[in-house]
């Protein structure tokens, strides 16, 4: 048998019996290098965890994935999706109407906070605020379009009334250096008064806000 056929069917034996392994435990009981294990689960045929930082392998016959195409043991999750980032960029992408942080740890079974802000600063999503919290949405335009309609539909969050959107959109025109709180002041002496987080979910949903990493925002 050759030598590569028999830390395959090595390989796969230690799969039946442990389900998941991580590369240094299948070097060690094959006695040969990561780059060698790499080459032998490509052939073979594996997923890599979207949990514990991917550091987990599992083949791929082994999972049976739930109807989200996800698939846990022991607390180690496996992903049809691929990785953590592209498993949650699946979910929101497939959302009628985007998803909170709560609502996305749900459905992954684990916190995702840090790299959900990770996502929005590389805008790999975008996000609203809503009474729920922040709401995250698809890059795609339309997509995003779409959860967007629905969001204001269920009443979750507040836009400005047509004649206030217009006097808005008209003073920034005016003023395209302002600051969103520069903004709100200058339509509040000339008679507008909205609610401030209303103007920049105006400003989103029309995708004229420059996203920054610290506060004031500034547009355009």
């Amino acid at each position: 048998m050759p030598k590569f056929e028999h830390y395959q069917n090595h390989c796969m034996r230690l799969f039946e019996q442990n389900k998941c392994l991580i590369i240094n435990d299948l070097s060690s009981s094959l006695n040969c290098s990561s780059r060698s294990i790499q080459r032998i689960l490509k052939k073979i045929g594996y997923y890599s965890s979207f949990t514990h930082n991917s550091k987990w392998y599992t083949l791929q016959t082994i999972p049976t994935f739930n109807t989200k195409g996800l698939w846990f043991y022991n607390n180690i999750g496996f992903s049809q999706h691929g990785n953590l980032k592209q498993t949650i960029l699946y979910f929101v992408n497939k959302s009628s109407k985007g998803l909170t942080a709560k609502e996305i740890a749900e459905i992954i079974s684990m916190p995702c906070h840090p790299v959900l802000n990770q996502m929005y600063k590389k805008e790999q999503v975008d996000r609203i605020n809503t009474k729920s919290g922040f709401v995250y949405l698809s890059m795609d335009e339309t997509k995003k379009e779409r959860q967007t309609d629905q969001i204001v539909e269920s009443k979750q969050y507040r836009l400005p009334s047509d004649a206030d959107a217009v006097k808005i959109l008209v003073e920034l025109i005016k003023h395209p250096d302002y600051t969103l709180d520069e903004l709100c002041l200058s339509l509040m002496e000339k008679g507008t008064i909205c609610d401030r987080d209303a103007i920049e979910r105006l400003l989103l949903r029309h995708d004229l806000g420059k996203k920054t990493p610290e506060p004031p925002k500034r547009f355009f």
